[in-house]
């Protein structure tokens, strides 16, 4: 599978870029032990398993950054999906200028 990069750039598809992603969303909110890393692999598997069965020829950027945080709140990782969507927007924020003057953080709360 390939992936359309933000610059428009064509690239292979790579799940250990996603992996690696979530764990460091991950470190900044817990000790990341064998089990951690096991199941943040699960997560990043059922991201692979939604983007091929989306069967979008080239998925974005954008695209897999949504697929990750819907999959890490569905696994009920709230505080890494926190942390993973503020750095995501953070970055976004810098690449258009913006990140000197705008710090994102985001506190989710549950509704019932």
């Amino acid at each position: 599978m390939q992936i359309i990069k933000r610059d428009g750039q064509v690239a292979n598809f790579d799940p250990e870029k996603i992996y690696q992603a979530i764990i460091k969303a991950a470190q900044t909110v817990y000790v990341i032990d064998d089990t951690w890393r096991q199941n943040l692999a699960q997560v990043t598997k059922k991201v692979t398993i939604d983007l091929e069965e989306a069967h979008v020829e080239r998925p974005t950027i954008s695209m897999i950054q949504s697929c990750v945080e819907n999959r890490l709140m569905d696994a009920g990782y709230i505080n890494i999906a926190e942390h993973y969507i503020s750095y995501r927007l953070q970055r976004d924020l810098e690449r258009n200028g913006y990140g000197d003057s705008i710090i994102v953080h985001l506190r989710f709360e549950q509704t019932k």
